[in-house]
């Protein structure tokens, strides 16, 4: 069967759209690759899986991608706008910079909270706790360690009042949640938090969510949100050489890791990426500050070598078209197949009434019909039902979608059963309105 002309053009946008995307996709993590090589010892390339597995091929695709490239599609969305990822490359001769940050603080377990604070306090390494105010925190011993932690020189965020989204909230509920997290935590150090002029305040999102309700909140009282562009699921899943890989390999000037305070043996995870991460990055002149100090510092008026804003926006833009391309589509093979329903219940009724009406015309004025077929006949002509079967699907006929499915041009099983049930509805009714007009 020859295709129409519009049919081919048709097929050929949505082939088009979806050819662009993927070569946008392509496009990106080729200039992200050629991007990173200039970047002193980012070795973005080397990222793989180690144990193998959906979740590590995932994250190092994502890794290939970059997190900060990916921070700019979310940043389409308005309220993930003020959303960080990392910092820009730092002014002068300061070397590179790098945050540790830790989700989940003080979790379960105050024993492995404690071994992580005094490693780090043997590295040297100053971090960002991003701390949950439930009841691992605002116990009176676990307010002693929150405040050992601050002591230490640690830095303190909002992270919630529990693991679990806050994008339900309404406004009213998620300010109630921040003020009952400040009230906590300025209860646990015993003083004003942030503790210094030069911390800023910081909230992560749990899960990593945003709504427009929590960014209005968090705008109005001056918090910076914070993810970051160096995360591999550190708590789903053990393998250390892989957290550490991903680390080591996409580290950037700016850069911020996210990894998690946990309990037990996956505390002790955590601890062997540090131990393995921290002396290779301090070997390629790598120094440790908080996520305030990170972005105090002078940075330059450009973007990472990480990042690849250009490639990312087309990406967005080729997304769009290419969803509105298949939304198009697909609403119109809807919208064509509720017409088909309502053409072959109004042709099954058309061609009942053209028997009827032969029958009358045919058998003289003495001819009697029964009480069906008299009720059906006035309803048809109360409504101006046409003769003969009717047919007004034609407009859906050169579809591309239903030449290639074949709903636009043969019945469905579903659809016939679908115009039987309807008929019968509409005859049940016309029969309860004679009856009720009969004295």
């Amino acid at each position: 069967m020859k295709i129409p002309s519009s049919n081919k053009c048709a097929c050929c946008t949505c082939c088009v759209s979806l050819l662009v995307l993927l070569l946008n996709l392509v496009l990106a993590v080729v200039l992200r690759l050629t991007a990173a090589g200039g970047c002193e010892g980012l070795r973005v390339q080397d990222i793989g899986p180690v144990r193998g597995g959906f979740s590590e091929v995932n994250w190092s695709f994502v890794h290939w991608l970059g997190m900060r490239n990916l921070g700019r599609v979310l940043a389409w969305i308005p309220w993930n706008r003020r959303v960080l990822f990392g910092a820009p490359p730092a002014v002068g001769s300061l070397g590179p910079q790098i945050a540790f940050t830790f989700d989940d603080a003080i979790g379960n377990n105050a024993t492995t909270f404690v071994s992580l604070l005094d490693f780090l306090d043997e590295e040297k390494v100053p971090a960002t706790f991003f701390v949950i105010a439930n009841n691992n925190t605002v116990a009176p011993d676990r307010q002693l360690i929150l405040k050992d932690a601050s002591d230490r020189g640690h830095e303190l965020g909002n992270h919630g009042l529990l693991d679990d989204f806050m994008t339900t909230m309404s406004r009213d509920e998620f300010e109630a949640a921040v003020d009952q997290w400040e009230s906590s935590v300025k209860n646990a150090i015993q003083g004003d938090w942030p503790v210094s002029p030069t911390q800023w305040k910081w909230f992560r999102p749990p899960k990593g969510m945003m709504s427009g309700a929590m960014d209005e909140v968090l705008t109005a009282r001056d918090y910076h949100i914070a993810l970051g562009d160096l995360y591999s699921d550190d708590w789903a899943y053990e393998d250390e050489a892989f957290h550490a890989r991903i680390i080591k390999s996409g580290a950037c000037d700016g850069s911020v890791t996210i990894l998690h305070v946990m309990d037990g043996e996956r505390t002790l995870r955590t601890l062997d990426i540090l131990r393995d991460v921290i002396p290779a990055l301090r070997a390629r002149g790598f120094s440790f500050v908080r996520l305030s100090d990170l972005y105090n510092t002078a940075h330059e008026d450009m973007p990472s070598c990480a990042e690849c804003p250009i490639c990312m926006d087309a990406f967005v833009v080729s997304l769009m078209v290419s969803l509105l391309v298949l939304c198009f589509w697909v609403g119109k093979l809807a919208w064509c197949t509720q017409r088909r329903v309502k053409s072959t219940v109004v042709s099954s009724q058309a061609r009942v009434v053209t028997n009827i009406r032969r029958r009358l015309s045919s058998g003289g004025p003495g001819i009697e019909l029964s009480p069906t077929d008299s009720a059906l006949l006035a309803v048809s002509t109360q409504s101006g039902l046409p003769e003969g079967s009717t047919n007004d699907t034609k407009d859906c006929e050169d579809s591309p979608l239903s030449q290639r499915t074949g709903l636009m041009r043969t019945r469905s099983l579903s659809s016939t059963r679908a115009s039987q049930t309807l008929a019968s509805m509409d005859l049940s009714r016309s029969l309860l309105e004679v009856s009720a007009a009969e004295p």
